[in-house]
């Protein structure tokens, strides 16, 4: 797997670029029925080409059931089965050998780290992904932030209509354990001395929603401490035009608005606005963009059995 580094115009480390072979296969995938039905399965402890196989039939067990809107206005979930990180756990002590947030190498290195590990499991298939610490469409639903809101567990509704105006959501896949847990208690220090390694989320375009993949304990730590974690998230890039008209379509707002301004004060809006331009555009390379889904074997037949099995008791 190759790797660059993307820094931000004025040199500042922005994301991990990872050029991921053809021939990866995921451990970690989403399957689609049809009607805007998934699921989330994880092959990690199976082997052979048999477990590439898009089939759920009979396991392995689902860890997270969705069902989005006709209208595409939410999606209702599931989470039936215990989820474990693809990352091997993170000692203290490495943590402090990486130095603490306010390093400008800190982003860098734990993206680095992370991408080892993703690269023996996880979701990574053929193709390229960001690594990014882009938190801009990553707001977490803090309206206060020692009571910060994070979607239920196990189950719950996305509100796509709320992402348009207010946050991006970050679902956790098994329940965050207490404040006074003894690991999330020893988290809570390194978040108080800046070295909490970052929480690692997986944006999914279709259910536009980060999963966490690694770090539910350091997400527990920085919520009981009232801060907003150190975030890493992965996505593929975005390569489409939809997204390239929201910078234009700004940037031609902008310089609309220029028209009745003085001519020396024109030339510094007229500079502003370019770089703006620049910055905007730079920062699509960043990620977000569609997440890949195989076909469900069996369609949705096969996820109502799923369902029927793992969560008979799903209100959705």
């Amino acid at each position: 797997m190759d790797r660059t580094n993307l820094t931000r115009p004025g040199g500042d480390w922005d994301a991990l670029r990872l050029d991921v072979p053809e021939s990866a296969r995921p451990s970690l995938r989403l399957l689609a029925a049809h009607n805007r039905r998934f699921v989330l399965i994880d092959t990690s402890a199976e082997s052979g080409p048999e477990a590439y196989a898009p089939s759920p039939l009979p396991t392995p067990a689902p860890l997270l059931l969705a069902e989005v809107d006709p209208e595409w206005y939410g999606v209702d979930y599931r989470c039936p089965t215990p989820y474990r990180s693809p990352l091997a756990p993170l000692r203290a002590a490495e943590a402090r050998a990486v130095g603490t947030v306010n390093d400008p190498a800190w982003y860098p290195r734990w993206a680095h780290r992370m991408a080892d590990e993703l690269s023996r499991n996880g979701p990574l298939y053929g193709g390229t992904w960001v690594l990014s610490r882009d938190i801009d469409r990553t707001r977490l639903r803090f309206p206060e932030f020692a009571a910060p809101t994070l979607p239920s567990w196990p189950e719950g509704r996305i509100d796509f209509n709320a992402h348009t105006y207010h946050y991006w959501e970050i679902l956790p896949l098994h329940p965050l354990a207490s404040a006074e847990d003894g690991r999330v208690k020893a988290y809570r220090k390194q978040v108080r001395d800046g070295s909490l390694p970052p929480v690692l989320v997986w944006w999914v375009s279709m259910l536009q929603t980060h999963l966490v993949l690694d770090g539910h304990d350091r997400l527990a730590a920085s919520l009981a401490e009232g801060r907003v974690p150190p975030l890493l998230v992965l996505s593929r890039p975005t390569e489409h035009d939809v997204y390239v008209a929201g910078p234009v379509d700004g940037y031609e707002r902008r310089m609309a608005a220029i028209a009745d301004v003085p001519e020396v004060a024109a030339s510094n809006a007229v500079r502003d606005a370019g770089r703006q331009l620049a910055r905007d555009l730079f920062r699509l390379r960043a990620g977000y963009g569609l997440t890949r889904a195989w076909p469900l074997k069996g369609g949705v037949p096969a996820w109502q059995h799923l369902v029927a099995r793992h969560a008979p008791d799903w209100t959705h």
